[in-house]
Protein backbone atom coordinates (compact mmCIF):
# COMPACT_ATOMS: atom_id res chain seq x y z
CA UNK A 1 0.00 0.00 0.00
CA UNK A 2 0.93 3.36 -0.87
CA UNK A 3 0.99 6.09 1.46
CA UNK A 4 0.29 9.68 1.02
CA UNK A 5 2.42 12.04 2.38
CA UNK A 6 0.97 13.95 4.47
CA UNK A 7 0.98 17.79 4.43
CA UNK A 8 1.75 19.85 7.81
CA UNK A 9 -0.89 21.60 9.37
CA UNK A 10 -0.87 25.37 8.78
CA UNK A 11 0.54 26.01 11.85
CA UNK A 12 3.13 24.00 11.85
CA UNK A 13 4.29 24.95 8.49
CA UNK A 14 4.54 28.33 9.56
CA UNK A 15 6.65 27.49 12.67
CA UNK A 16 9.04 25.80 10.31
CA UNK A 17 8.95 28.70 7.98
CA UNK A 18 9.79 30.85 10.99
CA UNK A 19 12.90 28.18 11.81
CA UNK A 20 14.31 28.50 8.24
CA UNK A 21 13.75 32.40 8.47
CA UNK A 22 15.58 32.40 11.81
CA UNK A 23 18.55 29.96 10.25
CA UNK A 24 18.43 31.94 7.34
CA UNK A 25 18.98 35.40 9.50
CA UNK A 26 21.55 33.82 11.80
CA UNK A 27 23.70 32.90 8.66
CA UNK A 28 23.34 36.25 6.93
CA UNK A 29 23.75 38.34 10.08
CA UNK A 30 27.39 35.87 10.60
CA UNK A 31 28.49 36.29 7.04
CA UNK A 32 28.34 40.13 7.41
CA UNK A 33 29.97 40.28 10.33
CA UNK A 34 32.64 38.34 9.22
CA UNK A 35 32.74 40.65 5.86
CA UNK A 36 32.84 43.70 8.76
CA UNK A 37 35.75 42.42 10.30
CA UNK A 38 37.67 41.43 7.27
CA UNK A 39 37.40 45.22 5.51
CA UNK A 40 37.94 46.64 9.08
CA UNK A 41 41.56 44.31 9.01
CA UNK A 42 42.07 45.22 5.20
CA UNK A 43 41.91 48.92 6.37
CA UNK A 44 44.12 49.08 9.40
CA UNK A 45 46.32 46.98 6.97
CA UNK A 46 46.51 49.35 4.06
CA UNK A 47 46.79 52.61 6.80
CA UNK A 48 49.92 50.50 8.00
CA UNK A 49 51.36 50.47 4.12
CA UNK A 50 50.49 54.52 3.91
CA UNK A 51 52.03 55.32 7.33
CA UNK A 52 55.17 52.59 6.05
CA UNK A 53 55.56 54.32 2.61
CA UNK A 54 55.54 58.10 4.10
CA UNK A 55 58.35 56.97 6.77
CA UNK A 56 60.40 55.48 3.99
CA UNK A 57 59.47 58.86 1.68
CA UNK A 58 60.93 61.31 4.83
CA UNK A 59 63.75 59.30 4.96
CA UNK A 60 64.70 59.29 1.53
CA UNK A 61 63.77 62.96 1.47
CA UNK A 62 66.16 63.61 4.38
CA UNK A 63 69.08 61.21 2.58
CA UNK A 64 68.56 63.81 -0.01
CA UNK A 65 68.47 66.98 1.25
CA UNK A 66 72.04 65.79 3.26
CA UNK A 67 73.34 65.34 0.09
CA UNK A 68 73.17 68.60 -1.09
CA UNK A 69 74.22 69.87 1.79
CA UNK A 70 77.43 67.35 1.72
CA UNK A 71 78.00 68.27 -1.74
CA UNK A 72 77.46 72.05 -1.41
CA UNK A 73 79.81 72.11 2.14
CA UNK A 74 82.53 70.18 -0.16
CA UNK A 75 82.19 72.66 -3.00
CA UNK A 76 82.90 75.68 -0.59
CA UNK A 77 85.44 73.62 0.68
CA UNK A 78 87.79 73.56 -2.81
CA UNK A 79 86.89 76.91 -3.72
Amino acid sequence: MIEEPVKPKEKDQSRLDEEVVKKLQAKFDEEERLERKKAEKEKRTNIALVEKWDDIHAKIDADHLLDERLQAQEQEELS
